[in-house]
Order: C-alpha cells, then structure tokens, then sequence
C-alpha cells in the first residue's frame, strides 16, 4: 500500500486517547513479545490447527457417520466450543490468532492478480447486517438438519468456511471475511469484549509523534532504501536503522480489520493476529490485563459499528437461551403444540416461527426495559438512544449462558477425546481397541452447579454493569433510572438457571455421564 492509498486518521486528541484504553500490566513484559514478534509465530499455531481440520473433514467423509464416534462431530460441536469459551474468558481472542482460515490467504493474494480489480465491500454491509442475517440461517440450519448428528455435514461445513475464506478474501480486500462474513469469528468478538486483555499502546506520545502509522498499514524494511534496490513498496519504508529490537527486514503487513492501536476501544475486530506488533518499529503495542467488563462500562461501540454491533449483542444473548432450550422437554411441548395449532408438520417453519418470536421479543424487552430506564432517569429520547446505552448489560448475561451451555457439552464429551482417536485408527484397521468406559469420567452431579456458578458470575458482572451505567450517566437519579434493567437481569438469569436444570439432551456422547 503506498502512502496516497493510506486510510486517513481523524486528529487524535490526548484526553480522549487517552482515556479510551485501559492502564495496566503488559502481558508481553513476560517475554511474549518475542515470540509474536517472530515473522512464523502466528503460523506455529496455525499449522496445529489445520491438520485437525484436515482430520476432521477426512474422517466425517470417509469415518464411521456416528457422530460421537467421528473426529469431526466431536471436534467442532464438543470440544472447540467448550474450549472456545474457556479460552476467552479468561485469555482472549486466542482461536482467531490461530485460526487456520487464515492460510489461505497466500493463495487469495495468487488469483487477485488475475482480477482487474478488487471490489469495495458494500457500505450498507458495514455495520454487521450481513452477519445479522447468516447467524439466524445457521442457527436455523443447525436445528433443521442436526448438523451435531451428521460427520458428513460437519466436514461440508468446514470445507465450505475455507472455501469462502478464499472467495470472500480474493474478490475483496484481505480482512473483509474476517470482519464482515465469518459467524465465528464475529461470535468471537463480540464475547471478546468480556476478555481480561486488550491490545493498546504502550505510550500514547510515541503514537502520536509516529508519521506513517505502520500498526495500520504496514511497513517495509530493509538494508537500503527500496527505491536504490528496484522494489516497489506496500507500505511506508522505515530503515533498519530506526527499528527498535528488529525482527528482520521485508514487508510486515499492518492491521487487516483497519483498527489503530491507540485508538482500539474494543475487542470488537480484534483477531489477536499481532499483525501490529510486528509492524512496529518502536516496540509500543501492549497487550494489556484489564478487569473482566472493563470495556462495557466504557460505550466502545459509539465509535465504531453502533447500533448494528448492538443488535448482534441482544441477538446473541436471546438466541442462545433458545439454542439451549432445544435440547429440553419443554421445547418439543411447545413445538407439538406450535404444530397442531398452525396444523402442519414443517418443522422449518415452526423453527422459523420460534426464532423470529424469540429475536423479535429478545429485542424488544431490552429495548422497552432501557427505554424505561431513560424516563425514570429523566431522558426524553429515543428508544435507539435508550438500547445504545443500556444494550451492553446483554453481552455479560449472553456470554455467561453461552459459557454455560459450552461447558455442558465439553464437559460430557473432553473424556471422549482419547476413545474417539482410538475408534478412528480401529476403523481404518488398527489393533486398537476403543475404550468408551473413559467417557464416562465427569459425574453428572457437576453439570448443572458448574454451569448456573458460571451464568452467576457474569450476572453479578452485568448487575454491576447496570449500576455503573445508571450511576455514571444519571447520577443520583441512576438508583431509579437502573432497575428495569436490573430486572431484565435477573429474569435472564432465571430463564438460564432454569434452562440449565432441565434433563437436557447429551448431544455428541455416547455414554452419558457417571452419577
């Protein structure tokens, strides 16, 4: 990228940089900052990764089809779920730093060659519609046709996200995928903002003193200038010279996502992919430890995304209560009664039904809830107004339960880990005899106490949330303004313990649990 084709930055002001990020301890400090700086360091940990999705798509096509058996169905529905969450919660983004997706990307930059041109990704698909409308297919999909039942399916599925990995990333600018089309990764980022951690800069005067920026769009070094060698630069050349600790000379792209470093307010975006450390020169991005909800009490998403990040946020939470509730007696009541009622049998539209009941009515409890909360405070504004600053409380009360129920299904299926691989080499003839009695290692008596210990922790975080919310925007009258809110609280949390307790489907395990 040369310098004329550099995104223009807004004037940073120094209170309000300075404000936007979190101060404290820099988890590079502890000799990271080394191995990210490391040209092949995103690579190692993605090469891991890949040849398990290699594995899984080879043996849901060719595997036993008996999903708690395959590689693939357990894999993807059992543990990179369960992990995912643990992982976030108390790390960060770690899966997209190490998502596999992401090799493709030499062979994109190959056939963009072939095109005249790249295209522009639509502006009116900028603020997460598009995602809005995949994530209820997929979820409707993921019902419809029991795609945690079906290996074949898991690995089409699997083979389809690398192939529009590469699609997406060669038609439109490297990133695009990542921000605007992977459910994923974008179901990532919205619960990373419940992480410990996030990317800042180290000091905020080197920041504003530095010309080109390389953070966001690359640098290029070398032993002599480019323009006496005969190369045609990408980004901004800073010599060898100026470098401080340099890792090497070349091309060091900057920030795909189009996020610059001391003005993150979010992990919104953010893949952890350390595309900026390694591109700057000055060794000034931190990866700083915050306390968990730090970034909600801060409105990050005034800048950036708005109100389509906020109906992501409330979708989320409302959709995963309804994916859990899928899995429990009272559901297959309600989709028998949904059926005689409308006399028909289409499970797709009592699916259909279900869903648009669910995200319809999610959206307006919170909605009319925060909208209360602004009269009682003493606002006259809109209801958008209201949601745009009461809708955080639904990221700690949809994390918490999507936690919970990824739990449940890592817990019951991790110990199938071992027999799994065994029964792989057994089917393609091995002397290796599956043992499924190890499944069977986590007693059923934890399930539920792990899970409601989880959903009660982020409840307490999205209690306290409201309160700092009220408080800070309202003051006094923020002990009034705050209780539809709270009460939208605790009647989620209810509606999750509840969910939580029913026997609920063991989907992916062979053998339940011990007693």
């Amino acid at each position: 990228m040369t310098g004329s084709e550099r995104i223009p930055l807004p004037i940073i002001l120094r209170q309000a940089q300075d404000s936007l990020q979190p101060r404290g301890f820099d988890l590079f400090r502890l000799g990271l900052r080394r191995l990210v700086r490391w040209r092949y360091a995103r690579l190692a940990f993605q090469l891991p990764l890949l040849l398990l999705a290699l594995w899984a798509i080879f043996d849901g096509l060719t595997g036993s089809q008996l999903a708690p058996r395959n590689v693939a169905t357990t894999s993807v529905w059992l543990h990179y779920r369960g992990l995912m969450v643990i992982v976030l919660a108390i790390i960060g983004n770690a899966f997209c730093a190490a998502c596999p997706l992401m090799l493709t990307r030499g062979l994109s930059r190959r056939l963009e060659r072939l095109l005249p041109r790249q295209l522009v990704w639509p502006s009116m698909l900028r603020n997460k519609a598009l995602l809005l409308v995949l994530l209820v297919a997929y979820f409707l999909a993921y019902e419809l046709f029991d795609l945690w039942a079906s290996p074949w399916l898991t690995a089409w599925l699997i083979i389809g996200y690398f192939g529009a990995a590469l699609l997406v990333d060669t038609l439109f600018p490297a990133g695009t995928f990542c921000r605007h089309v992977c459910l994923l990764g974008n179901f990532n980022f919205v619960y990373a903002t419940a992480s410990p951690t996030q990317i800042t800069a180290a000091d905020p005067e080197v920041c504003r003193r530095c010309e080109h920026k390389p953070c966001l769009h690359g640098r290029e070094t070398y032993a002599t200038p480019p323009s006496l060698s005969g190369r045609e630069t990408r980004a901004a050349f800073i010599p060898l010279s100026e470098v401080t600790n340099a890792n090497g000379q070349g091309y060091f792209p900057g920030c795909e996502t189009k996020l610059f470093v001391p003005t993150i307010a979010s992990n919104m975006d953010c893949t952890y992919c350390f595309n900026c450390v390694r591109a700057c020169p000055y060794d000034n991005v931190a990866l700083t430890v915050r306390p968990p909800g730090w970034e909600w009490a801060h409105s990050p998403w005034a800048r950036r995304g708005r109100l389509g990040l906020m109906l992501l946020a409330v979708g989320l939470a409302f959709w995963g209560l309804l994916n859990a509730m899928a899995m429990i007696g009272p559901y297959y009541d309600t989709v028998q009664w949904l059926a005689a009622a409308l006399r028909t049998d289409s499970e797709a539209l009592i699916l259909g039904l279900l869903f648009a009941a669910v995200s319809l009515g999610g959206l307006g409890l919170t909605t009319a809830a925060a909208w209360l909360a602004d009269r009682l405070g003493g606002l006259r504004g809109s209801p958008m107004a209201a949601l745009l600053r009461w809708g955080y409380v639904t990221l700690p009360l949809g994390f918490g339960f999507w936690g919970a129920h990824y739990l449940f299904h890592f817990l019951t299926g991790a110990p199938s880990t071992l027999p799994v691989v065994q029964h792989f080499f057994w089917y393609w003839g091995f002397d290796i005899e599956p043992n499924w009695r190890v499944a069977r290692l986590v007693p059923t008596a934890w399930l539920f106490p792990i899970g409601a210990l989880f959903v009660a922790l982020y409840t307490a975080l999205a209690v306290y949330l409201t309160m700092r919310i009220g408080l800070r925007d309202f003051g006094r009258q923020g002990v009034l303004a705050m209780w539809p809110m709270l009460i939208l609280v605790l009647l989620f949390a209810a509606l999750s313990i509840w969910i939580l307790a029913q026997p609920m489907e063991m989907r992916g395990t062979v053998l339940g649990p011990t007693l």
